[in-house]
Parts: structure tokens; C-alpha cells; sequence
């Protein structure tokens, strides 16, 4: 094992006008270092004071976080040595700069991630080029071997820059060179490095930069590998940014009981998993605490008995020489209890700056996410799939579940959370675990694997998935992991006058293919459009939630735990099917092209449909775990649906069972809509026709109170708050025993101005949970 402390107690050149992160030497890990973002994390290394480039693709990039060209009319030079790891060159690709990269959301974490620039370097036949590779100019003999890239750029006339490349050899012979004039406002942004088996599209380089830059394609394949070491970014335009530098700690979430046990997770960058590194934990006045990096997830938890529960508790947690601070709040105890939930990321709108600001003006005493922190697309570059074990899978799942803590993470250090993982965690479109068995991938990865129920990933990814996300929780309630090695993390909860269930439905749910033959299901979906789910989709061995989680949740139902007032029970999806289509229509794979309506539009001929997705299958188990949280007069807080909705279960009638709130998606790739032709029943008066009492595709009662429907609402991006995105805010208040639940917009909050400062239309709602009945 090589030495690892060395990476992070080399410092950064970093001044008012140059930049010079240190690649470090004597280390080999995934982790480029704190100053740089690597897209994807899968496809480099940091390998002895050079980051290479392992696999090919298109638009592979390493982004310096810690600097970028500013606005000022300076000039500025940009350097690296390159040298070629492949042995040769395949595709249409380049090697060098991507100078001034932008993303689409005006923050450096986006430009990071998705952003795009203009391209500079040499392409695959040796050409050197500035913006695009269609230039006649002498050619680099090739393979390149020890090059020394620089790029200059100096005012010109009017808005235009001077700018040159020159490739030198280690003799400093030049051995290639292009000049150029571009508009100023195509230098202006991030830098990064760039070795990609795609090109650019051809740019005008003297007119100023478009709204919308195409992005290189990533598409995987051809070859072309590079390493580089000696970055510097230096001249009056280059502007230092060195807290933006991301790592070795990237965030950490907490969790306080009542009984005073801290539990801290912090997640890490994705250091070697040979690496045998220890985290340290210092609280005032304690003995500090000691965690190791588990290898696969890269997270530490410490677990601390006897934390103060009625003051703040700073913290400090230490890795690698590098500091992560925050704070343990206390607990609630009387007064309001604010609860802030989301689900369902899709990269849009990323880091989601508005909506952070928004929750957090909410003063939530807690969070929770219920799944999908990730989705296929987020951060684009596709999943490495893989049963068996592979750390570039995890690799995968690290970057994209990153920009889940990086938008997140300010928040989440000073205040408790409960995050559990739904289906795309997992790497799946749909999920029935079937108890954590190995799922069928003999015919590849797609619906087909699904569909025979179990995992698609091996138990080490799924692992570290529950480490990553849930690892904060307290212990499992019965710990004992699946057959296959898969964790557990259901478990209970009091926190304040919170009594708090988490569940997972995912993972003991049935796979409705092979027991339900004749439905000819695929993708959760029956073919057979004479079959009917209402009355022929029960089977004696369905199962929702197992018999483990259900012995569990009969227990929390009947032992309150002491000196709390309400329950509240936590999982991933509504144990209903709350959507509609086209009477036509008979899956989801159109939802995403199905018209968004304006105030006052209406689908014409939707209505309720079975998708065994939802956890409105299997009723019978279903109404046991609805009986079971009766019991507990409990209220359920969901999400996956990409659709809020808030309503009363039935079980045997309408209204007979508990209440449910389901978050909006944060950002809504698959849009939903609960908008039935036929008009519910029993329909307070002023109610819009989709709410009241209903029976959802699977025949279940549900009493729909309030629905955000996607709308046409004249805002932009329409791709984001077209698709009634936001957040749930649910209120527990001990002196009246009610809940107030609430479904907010992304763009609002109590701190906005009218009418951004509104739930959406139908909320807010108050109930008594130990009648069952509205208030308000």
C-alpha cells in the first residue's frame, strides 16, 4: 500500500491570479484530489503525481473545482503535460482544454457535472486545434509522449481574445501550434482536462457564446487514453476559488435518539479500497472516537452513547489531516415539530440552489428523503451494471450519489436526517428485492431481470448503497441480514414526541411475473388486457413487506415508545396505486410524453390503472401492514410516485385506515397525474373533481384530500417546474396533538414573496391522527 497522508497535506498554489492544484505523488486511489471533479470517477486514477485516464469514452474530463476565468479583461494562460497511456488512438477524438465551461443552472457544482466549453488541443491524427478540429495545420507526431500543453489568451480588439496553443516537447522544442481569435464570453468559466474519443461540433469562434454550448458526446467505446500531471491556471483573468474544494470529507448526515445516542456518518471521497484509513470524531469535553473507512461504501460511523439532548453539541471530524465541522441540535421537545421530506432527484436544476434555500427556511427539526437520491441520468454518463463484485460499479454510484450530498450538505450538517434508498439507488428502474435474491441476468440487465424479481447488482454494491445512504439509522430492528448477505436497515426511531417506524418496501416485495402467469406482466405491467387486477392479481405466497418487517411492525404498533406523542412511519412508496392514464394506455412508458395541462385543462378520458410498482400489490399484505399502522394511529410519509398526493387509506371502506402524504419528485423525470374522468365521491364541497373517494386500479378504497398535478405554469425551465416539483413539510404540534401536512412548490417558501410564498393549492391540510379524522 502506498502512502496516503501525503494527498492531502500538500497545499494548493492558489492566489488572486493563478491556481496550481497538486496531483499527488506516491498515491494510487480513484480520488483525484479536493480541487478536482472527475467525469466519471469510474474512468481515472491517480496513479504517482498523474491522473490517468483508465477507460475510453467521449467527453472524459477531469474539472479543476478550485479556479475558473473570470469576467476581467486580463490575460491568462493555461498549462499541463500530457502524455498517452494507450497504445494507440481510435475515433475522432481530442486530447487537452476545455476552457470556459458552463452549465445551465449558473453554479460551478453544474458546470462541474454537466457543463460544456471550448474545446482546445490536439485531436487523433495530430492536428492542434482551438474550437475545432477542421483546421489544416502541421501535425504532432503521435503517439503523444510527454508533452507540455499551453494555452494563452490575450485581449484583443473589441470583445475578442488572442489565443494560442503550443504543444513543446520535454526539451521545450515546439513541436505544434494554433492561433486564433474567440470571443471573449467562450474563455469565461471552468477549465478542465480533457481526453475524449469524441469531438466537439464545430463553433464560431468570434461570435459570443450561445445560451445553449452542445456538449461532447459520452458515448463509451474507441481508444484513446492520456494521463496528466502540472496543471496551472495562472494570469489577471484567473480568479482562485479555493472553497470549492470538495474532499476528503464530503458531507455527513446524523441521526439523536431520545435515549441520547449519536449515530454520525460521514461519506468520503472514493479513496483506494486498499486503503486502511481512520477517521477520528472529537465532541467537547469527550474522549475522542475512532471510525474506519469501510472500504466499499467509503463511509465512517461513529456511534456515541450519552450526547446532550438538550443543547447544541459541536463536532469535529477529522480525515486525512482535513476538518469536517458541524453541529448536533437538540432534541425537540415540546412546541412544534417540523418535519421537510423529499424524493426523486433527476438531475435537472442541479444543485438545486432555490430549493435548498427553500427548505431551509422551513426551520425543519428533521429530513427525511425516501428514495431515488439517483437516477440512470444523473451526471450523465450512463451505470456500470455488474453482479459480481466491482469497484467501478461503485464508483458509478459514488459520483452520481455525491451530487446528492453536495446539494444537500450544508444543511444536513447541522440538522438529524433519515435517508432510505428506493429502486434507481440500486441501480433499477423497478425493484421487487423478493427477500434480497440474486436477480435473473442471464438475458442482461433490463426489464426482463427485473421482472424475475431480486437484485440486479451484487451484494457488495447493494451493501454499500444501505451504508451509504441509511448507515445513520439506529440498528436494525431484527439485524440478521438476507440469505444472500444483503443488510437490513428497517428499525424505529423516537426522536422528541416522534415515535418513528422506517421501513423498506422494496426489498421482500414478491415479483409479480411468475406468480401471476397469466397477467403476462413485464416491466410490472400486465399485458393480458383481459386479465383484471381488481379481482385476479391475489396469490397466497405475495408478499409486501416480509414477515420480518411485519412481526417488527406489530411490535412498534403496540409499544409506543415512552414520552412520545405521535408515530409516524417512514418508507419509500404509498401503499396505493395513486395514478391514471388513457383509457388507451396500458403502462407508463409514455408518461413522459403525455401532455402537460394548463389551470383549468383536464385529461379527458383518464382513469385509475394497476402498476405493480406501487406497493397497492399485494392487497391482502397490504391491508395487514394499513391494520398494523391503524393500530399505531400512525401517518405514513412517502415518495417515489413523482406525485404528491395526500389521502386516507381504506381498508375494508373508505377512509377506514390511516393517512399518507407522498412527496413531489425534487425533479421529475417520469410526470405522473391523478386526474380521473369519473369524478370522485363524497367530495368536500369546492374540491376539484380528482379528489374524494376513489378505488385505484388494484380495487383498493383511497380518499385522495389533495393532488399536485404536473401544470403548465409559465415558468423556466418548463422541463423542471412544469412537472409540479418540490418538498412535503409536515407539522406535529404537542400542545393540540394535530399534523398539519403541507406539499410546497420548489420555488417556495414561508420567506418568498406572494404568491411564491403559498403550498400548493389544496394544502395545507390538518388532521387528528387519533381519530382519523380532518380538522382543516
Amino acid at each position: 500500500m502506498k502512502p496516503f497522508l501525503l494527498s492531502v497535506l500538500l497545499i494548493t498554489v492558489a492566489s488572486a491570479d493563478r491556481v496550481a492544484p497538486v496531483i499527488s505523488p506516491q498515491t494510487e486511489r480513484p480520488w483525484p484530489g479536493r480541487d478536482f471533479w472527475a467525469n466519471p470517477s469510474e474512468d481515472w486514477m491517480l496513479v504517482d503525481g498523474r491522473i490517468e485516464n483508465r477507460f475510453s469514452g467521449g467527453n472524459r474530463n477531469l474539472v479543476v473545482l478550485t479556479g475558473e476565468i473570470g469576467p476581467a479583461r486580463e490575460a491568462f494562460t493555461l498549462t499541463t503535460n500530457v502524455d498517452q497511456i494507450s497504445f494507440e488512438t481510435r475515433g475522432e477524438g481530442y486530447v487537452g482544454f476545455e476552457v470556459g465551461r458552463q452549465g445551465d443552472f449558473n453554479d460551478y457544482r453544474d458546470s462541474a457535472v454537466s457543463g460544456s466549453g471550448l474545446a482546445v488541443g490536439i485531436d487523433f491524427t495530430g492536428r492542434p486545434f482551438i474550437g475545432s478540429a477542421l483546421e489544416e495545420t502541421s501535425t504532432v507526431p503521435m503517439p503523444i509522449r510527454n508533452l507540455d500543453f499551453e494555452f494563452k489568451a490575450e485581449p484583443a480588439e473589441g470583445d475578442l481574445y488572442r489565443c494560442t496553443l503550443r504543444v513543446t516537447d520535454a526539451t521545450g522544442k515546439i513541436v505544434g501550434k494554433a492561433t486564433t481569435e474567440v470571443h471573449g464570453s467562450r474563455l469565461e468559466g471552468l477549465v478542465a482536462l480533457m481526453a475524449s474519443t469524441q469531438l466537439p461540433k464545430p463553433v464560431k469562434l468570434t461570435e459570443p457564446r450561445p445560451a445553449k454550448l452542445p456538449a461532447i458526446s459520452q458515448l463509451r467505446g474507441d481508444e484513446g487514453r492520456f494521463a496528466f500531471s502540472r496543471v496551472d491556471l495562472s494570469g489577471g483573468k484567473i480568479v482562485a476559488r479555493p472553497e470549492r474544494a470538495f474532499g476528503p470529507i464530503l458531507w455527513s448526515t446524523y441521526t439523536l435518539d431520545n435515549a441520547g445516542v449519536l449515530r454520525l456518518l460521514i461519506q468520503a471521497a472514493p479513496f483506494s479500497r486498499n486503503a486502511k484509513l481512520e477517521a477520528t470524531l472529537d465532541l467537547p469535553g469527550r474522549e475522542q472516537v475512532l471510525a474506519d473507512l469501510e472500504p466499499n461504501s467509503r463511509t465512517a460511523l461513529f456511534r456515541v452513547r450519552n450526547v446532550p439532548t438538550d443543547r447544541p453539541t459541536e463536532f469535529t471530524v477529522t480525515l486525512t489531516g482535513t476538518k469536517w465541522t458541524g453541529t448536533i441540535q437538540p432534541l425537540p421537545k415540546s412546541g412544534k415539530v417540523t418535519v421537510a421530506s423529499l424524493s426523486c432527484n433527476d438531475a435537472t436544476g442541479f444543485p438545486h440552489n432555490d430549493l435548498v434555500a427553500n427548505v431551509t427556511a422551513q426551520e425543519p427539526d428533521l429530513i427525511t428523503f425516501h428514495g431515488d437520491q439517483i437516477y440512470e441520468g444523473i451526471g450523465g454518463y450512463g451505470l456500470i451494471y455488474d453482479q459480481k463484485p466491482n469497484d467501478r460499479a461503485l464508483l458509478s454510484y459514488l459520483r452520481k450519489y455525491a451530487m446528492h450530498g453536495w446539494t444537500w450538505r450544508e444543511l444536513l450538517r447541522n440538522r438529524p436526517s433519515i435517508t432510505i434508498p428506493d429502486d434507481h439507488d440500486v441501480f433499477h428502474g423497478n425493484l421487487w428485492g423478493a427477500g434480497g435474491k440474486a436477480a435473473d441476468v442471464s438475458r442482461g440487465y433490463g426489464n426482463p431481470s427485473q421482472d424475475s424479481g431480486g437484485y440486479k447488482m451484487s451484494v457488495e454494491f447493494v451493501n454499500a448503497v444501505h451504508r451509504s445512504q441509511a448507515g445513520n439509522l439506529p440498528e436494525p430492528a431484527d439485524p440478521a441480514p438476507c440469505r444472500s448477505g444483503i443488510s437490513v436497515y428497517f428499525t424505529r426511531f423516537a426522536y422528541g414526541p416522534l415515535d418513528i417506524a422506517v421501513l423498506s418496501d422494496r426489498q421482500f416485495k414478491s415479483a409479480p411475473r411468475d406468480l401471476l402467469p397469466v397477467a403476462e406482466i413485464e416491466n410490472g405491467w400486465p399485458r393480458n388486457l383481459r386479465w383484471d387486477a381488481k379481482t385476479e392479481s391475489s396469490h397466497p405466497d405475495a408478499e409486501l413487506l416480509g414477515p420480518r418487517q411485519e412481526a417488527f411492525l406489530r411490535r412498534w404498533a403496540r409499544n409506543p415508545a415512552k414520552g412520545t406523542s405521535f408515530r409516524l412511519a417512514i418508507s419509500q412508496s404509498p401503499f396505493c396505486a395513486p395514478q391514471t392514464l388513457p383509457k388507451d394506455i396500458h403502462d407508463d412508458t409514455r408518461v413522459p410524453s403525455l401532455p402537460i395541462y394548463k389551470d383549468g385543462e383536464y385529461a379527458p378520458d383518464d382513469e385509475p390503472k394497476a402498476d405493480f410498482d406501487t406497493n397497492g400489490w399485494p392487497r391482502e399484505k397490504r391491508d395487514l401492514a394499513l391494520e398494523l399502522m391503524k393500530e399505531a394511529k400512525a401517518l405514513h410519509i412517502t415518495g417515489d410516485q413523482h406525485l404528491a398526493t395526500t389521502g386516507q387509506y381504506g381498508i375494508e371502506k373508505w377512509k377506514d385506515g390511516t393517512w399518507w402524504t407522498a412527496t413531489p419528485a425534487t425533479a421529475n423525470v417520469w410526470p405522473r397525474r391523478w386526474m380521473p374522468s369519473e369524478p370522485g365521491k363524497n367530495r368536500r364541497s369546492d374540491d376539484p373533481k380528482w379528489l374524494g373517494d376513489f378505488t385505484d386500479g388494484f380495487g383498493n378504497p383511497i380518499t385522495l384530500h389533495a393532488v399536485a398535478n404536473p401544470r403548465d405554469i409559465d415558468r423556466e425551465p418548463a422541463r423542471l417546474f412544469d412537472r409540479a416539483v418540490g418538498y412535503c413539510v409536515t407539522t406535529f404540534d404537542t400542545s393540540s396533538g394535530r399534523i398539519t401536512l403541507s406539499t410546497w412548490p420548489y420555488w417556495a417558501s414561508p420567506a418568498k414573496a406572494a404568491p411564491d410564498n403559498q403550498p400548493y393549492p389544496g394544502w395545507p391540510i390538518e388532521i387528528d391522527p387519533q381519530s382519523g379524522q380532518r380538522v382543516r
